[in-house]
């Protein structure tokens, strides 16, 4: 709700641009794509930070200075060496927030105005708009053989990751 707030007509970011002679009128940032964006990568960016943290704090520090001692700059060792070993948890990051915006109701109706769907959104306009269970069932399904489809496609990614770091 503090977006919301933040983004209206006369909210503290338009009343900040005003101020500082940026722009002249309110900008229309409210019940927009923009405002759905970042109401939701505010809430799943700490679905994302938590796995890459621990994956990253797991890495042994020797490993860097290890690759110092042999000559390779910070930015080589980074790219590397600290990179590679820290793609699991971006990969588990990536997987828990995109299995946890399938399911995305309540951010986008409410900073979005109406104007962005999402799967779910488009279930529950099926349902209490059209009385169409059918379509609302056919959605589902597709949500779910998504959803399905990640552990797959996480092994994937993984034996790819495990074949490249041979």
């Amino acid at each position: 709700y503090a977006w919301m707030v933040l983004l209206q007509r006369n909210g503290v970011i338009n009343d900040a641009l005003i101020a500082l002679h940026i722009v002249d009128t309110p900008l229309r940032m409210a019940n927009t794509m923009g405002a759905a964006v970042v109401g939701m990568v505010h809430i799943m960016l700490p679905f994302l930070i938590l796995p890459l943290y621990a994956s990253m704090k797991a890495i042994d520090p020797d490993l860097t200075r290890a690759a110092a001692g042999l000559g390779a700059s910070p930015t080589r060792s980074f790219f590397q060496v600290f990179l590679p070993l820290s793609l699991p948890g971006v990969f588990a990051g990536m997987i828990l927030v995109f299995v946890l915006c399938l399911g995305f109701y309540v951010t986008p109706q409410l900073l979005g105005g109406g104007n962005v769907v999402t799967i779910s959104m488009k279930i529950q306009h099926n349902v209490a708009m059209y009385a169409d269970w059918g379509a609302a069932s056919a959605l589902g399904v597709i949500l779910l053989l998504a959803i399905a489809l990640i552990p797959l496609v996480a092994k994937a990614m993984g034996a790819a990751y495990a074949w490249r770091m041979r």
